[in-house]
């Protein structure tokens, strides 16, 4: 529940002479209106387990490609990891692999090499 700090303004004078207290957000960025929207998608978000079942990695892997910057954008929530699944996606997408022409003839020569 948002703490709300009273503030005394002298437009809300009481009938008998004295200030009634007005809440108002005890931060200025915030407002006293409930947003009309989520502030998050509702994009699946995946944990850093869900995320090494997926690519079959384990989770010292995938710490070392964040060290390395080659991991999907993933977002830190306490303790915690989270991957968008549209990141994730987006990033195996960038690192599919197509199969060389050459490997293909050589695959099909009858050899079974």
């Amino acid at each position: 529940m948002p703490r709300f700090v009273p503030r005394y303004r002298a437009s809300k004078q009481g009938a008998n002479g004295y200030f009634r207290p007005v809440c108002h957000a005890h931060l200025p960025h915030m407002s006293d209106k409930t947003p009309t929207q989520e502030p998050l998608s509702h994009t699946p978000m995946w944990t850093l387990d869900e995320l090494c079942a997926k690519v079959h990695a384990t989770r010292r892997m995938v710490h070392h490609w964040r060290q390395a910057g080659n991991a999907p954008k993933a977002y830190k929530v306490g303790k915690h990891l989270l991957f968008d699944e549209a990141d994730v996606r987006a990033w195996l997408e960038a690192r599919q692999t197509t199969i060389p022409a050459d490997v293909e003839r050589r695959a099909d020569d009858g050899t079974g090499w």
